[in-house]
């Protein structure tokens, strides 16, 4: 029986043993912190950009990678002089915290280590009894054996409480003295070393008196240590203890809502932000938020990349309105806002290297219907014919729409969906022709993000940007888009849009001036609802868009006015980049007609050679050259009808289709029309057009609508051939164009006006005639 009992101990003891051995394995909670975290945006180089407070409304960042080496000497010499010696507990401690609590008849000490208490910080809410001591000097051991010392103090520094809603270093770094505590002095760190002590008593801005004096006796005692010499604890004595705690850095709101959107919860991001970049960016479009707000502008958005790596380097995502309702919590740079404009580049640079135009090649901007869809440029005129550079430098609409029915709107649509651009995501019959035009949307991000993909190409950069995100929320490589540009197209784009003069015929034109080259682009939505800016160099894309976030229209909202100025403001807080070289591996030499960029024919005298891209050569000859007869004096055109062969004079003669000729003759004195015919080769010929109504010098009494305003007239007049198309013009501004059918309703105020009508053959008819006012 004794020997069974003894048995049975032993397996008792066992049992026990190995119960207690489990336990004491798996008492340590993994995670050992559950607490959540705040989540903090860093720049390029660590500094804060903007934090958002943890869920339960404390400022707790998450667990640094490092301490700085102040604070662990000063925590350790105030709290754990034996952290490094000892395996969780210090004996010693004990024993000389019991005598003192005996001593006292109270509980003045603990005796906790550095590890002791990181296990109560993970703890709490516990007791503070002695089998809860017990507890926290077994986990407190078992940690030990998991985590290294400098773990252990980083966990601590982590959690420890620093006053109010303040915990962990790095948070009570930036509350108390709005830096990084790898920038604290001795004063400010040894002063953050003694909170956690008794957080409560000696919070900064209360009880100061208390907390100037545990930070003395530290300071004192480092001295005595031998940590600091005795200027650096008298100067340290010296600072001000901190007042009321500094407002969180909150620099890019925006991107910190995007990078907890994407999955960055509760985690602290180093971004490729520049914060001094960020800043400047911030004040200008505080700035001129400032002055837009008086028209009722209230948002704004800008995105800067650094070209050869991708980076963002800021992001402005909206203004700092203080009007709740003014959306400045939309992060435009994210949502998707019409194009306006600034799609045309993609157009030119696609045509270009399809070999389906040249650079300066004369297209055609005169009144457009297609379909019943009637595009218009912006200032309501036309210029007959344009070279396609300056089309694009004009941003003039009704050549990018020609240009587009002629390069295929199939073929286009394609061409973007491989820029991926995520919201033009309908079929191309939703869109139609006025893609071109702002009939699609897309979102800065996206766009700066094509536009960046431009000068990488140029760059010869094969390491091309997709729209998709990182840790550093800057987008990623994606070789696919290799394939969507040709450098040397992209190179005479580049040159077109670095040459834009529209600023210099606008009021405050010296907001534009550059000390660098810039190839940039504007874009204007219908009804004025979205401004846009964006340009590069070889270094740098900017991005800017400007309007309302609700879709508000604004007059005076355009690209031009509004965001441009702004985009030549932050490029002048960039550095100065050389120009694009030449891309000539990619060119071919060809000989082009000087007069109409075409590819040279025959008939054209004036030649010049030009590189373009290789698939130049499938452009066509130049169709406005062709060889006129002249007779001897060159006055007057000739036949052989009328006119000797033999004493005739041929000369190449440059020559546009009538109804641009038209609008370019207007423009363009240095124009030849054609000679009339000499005078017995005059050929058979009558007007195609009269008058019906209002005849030549008439009056018309116009009586008055209810509201004040002059009723509108009809306006006719016959065509021999009523199928052509007729373009009206009063007081040389287009009114519109009929068919069949030709007359027209027009209103215009009293006074002496001029009607002028041009069909499609270029014939015109002009007439005076006057309102009056009964």
């Amino acid at each position: 029986m004794k020997r069974l009992l003894s048995y049975r101990k032993k397996w008792v003891l066992a049992g026990l043993t190995l119960v207690l051995t489990i336990w004491f394995a798996v008492c340590l909670p993994d995670p050992l912190f559950t607490s959540p975290t705040s989540t903090v945006l860093e720049d390029s180089d660590g500094r804060l950009l903007a934090g958002r407070i943890a869920s339960d409304g404390q400022w707790r960042f998450p667990m640094a990678d490092s301490l700085p080496e102040k604070f662990k000497l000063s925590i350790i010499y105030f709290e754990d002089e034996y952290f490094y010696q000892h395996p969780g507990f210090n004996p010693v401690s004990f024993g000389r915290a019991l005598k003192q609590n005996i001593k006292a008849k109270r509980v003045v000490s603990g005796g906790s280590t550095l590890s002791m208490q990181t296990i109560r910080l993970s703890r709490k809410g516990k007791s503070r009894t002695v089998f809860e001591k017990l507890i926290e000097v077994i986990q407190a051991f078992r940690m030990e054996l998991s985590f290294s010392k400098e773990e252990i103090l980083r966990m601590y520094a982590a959690h420890a409480p620093f006053g109010g809603n303040v915990v962990g270093l790095d948070a009570a770094a930036w509350r108390y003295y709005g830096r990084s505590p790898h920038q604290l002095s001795w004063g400010e760190m040894t002063t953050l070393a003694v909170l956690p002590n008794a957080p409560s008593l000696v919070y900064p801005g209360k009880n100061s008196d208390k907390l100037l004096k545990k930070r003395n006796r530290l300071l004192d005692k480092l001295h005595a240590k031998g940590v600091i010499d005795e200027w650096t604890c008298e100067l340290a004595k010296e600072e001000p203890l901190p007042g009321s705690p500094h407002s969180i850095p909150n620099l890019t709101p925006h991107l910190l809502a995007r990078a907890m959107k994407e999955g960055y919860s509760g985690q602290c991001v180093q971004t490729t932000i520049d914060r001094n970049l960020q800043e400047n960016v911030n004040r200008i479009v505080n700035d001129y938020h400032g002055v837009l707000s008086q028209n009722e502008i209230h948002n704004m958005a800008v995105l800067i990349m650094d070209v050869r790596t991708g980076n963002v380097l800021a992001y402005t995502g909206n203004t700092d309105c203080p009007d709740e309702g003014s959306g400045r919590a939309v992060d435009v740079i994210m949502a998707p806002r019409s194009t306006g404009s600034v799609l045309k580049p993609f157009l030119y640079t696609f045509m270009l290297q399809d070999g389906a135009l040249l650079p300066d090649q004369l297209v055609a901007d005169i009144p457009t219907r297609i379909s019943g869809y009637a595009p218009k440029n912006f200032d309501l005129a036309y210029d007959g014919a344009v070279p396609a550079s300056e089309a694009l430098a004009r941003s003039l609409n009704i050549p990018a729409v020609l240009m587009l029915r002629e390069y295929g709107l199939e073929q286009f649509y394609h061409r973007l969906k491989k820029l991926r651009f995520s919201t033009i995501n309908r079929s191309i019959d939703h869109y139609g022709l006025s893609i071109i035009l702002g009939g699609a949307e897309a979102k800065l991000w996206e766009l700066g993000t094509a536009y960046m993909n431009m000068a990488r190409v140029l760059n010869r950069d094969s390491c091309l940007m997709s729209g998709t995100y990182d840790q550093t929320l800057s987008p990623q490589t994606n070789d696919e888009l290799t394939e969507a540009f040709d450098p040397a197209a992209l190179w005479w784009t580049a040159e077109a849009m670095s040459t834009l003069n529209r600023p210099w015929q606008e009021a405050g034109w010296q907001e534009f001036s550059s000390s660098q080259k810039v190839a940039w682009k504007t874009g204007t939505s219908f009804g004025h609802r979205d401004a846009w800016a964006i340009g590069f160099t070889p270094d740098h894309l900017v991005g800017v868009w400007v309007g309302n976030a609700d879709g508000e229209g604004r007059p005076g909202l355009t690209g031009l006015g509004v965001a441009a100025p702004v985009l030549f403001k932050v490029f002048k807080h960039l550095p100065n980049s050389d120009w694009f070289e030449q891309p000539q591996l990619h060119m071919t030499n060809v000989e082009v007609c000087k007069q109409s960029g075409f590819l040279a024919s025959n008939n054209c005298p004036d030649r010049v050679q030009t590189h373009v891209p290789e698939n130049a050569v499938r452009a066509a000859g130049c169709p406005y050259h062709q060889l006129v007869h002249l007779d001897s004096t060159r006055q007057f055109r000739v036949s052989s009808d009328c006119y000797s062969v033999a004493d005739m004079k041929t000369e190449p003669w440059f020559l546009l289709p009538p109804i641009q000729e038209w609008y370019y003759r207007r423009k363009n004195p240095s124009y030849r029309p054609l000679p009339t015919y000499g005078k017995h080769c005059q050929p058979n010929s009558e007007p195609s057009m009269a008058v019906i109504y209002p005849k030549e010098n008439s009056g018309i009494f116009i009586p008055r609508n209810l509201d004040g305003t002059m009723e509108k007239v009809v306006f006719e007049i016959a065509h021999r051939q009523p199928g052509n198309t007729v373009h009206w013009h009063l007081d040389e501004s287009f009114v519109g164009t009929t068919q069949f059918e030709h007359s027209l309703e027009i209103s215009s105020g009293a006074g002496i006006h001029q009607l002028t009508v041009v069909d499609e053959n270029g014939e015109s008819l002009s007439w005076k005639f006057e309102m009056l006012e009964k």
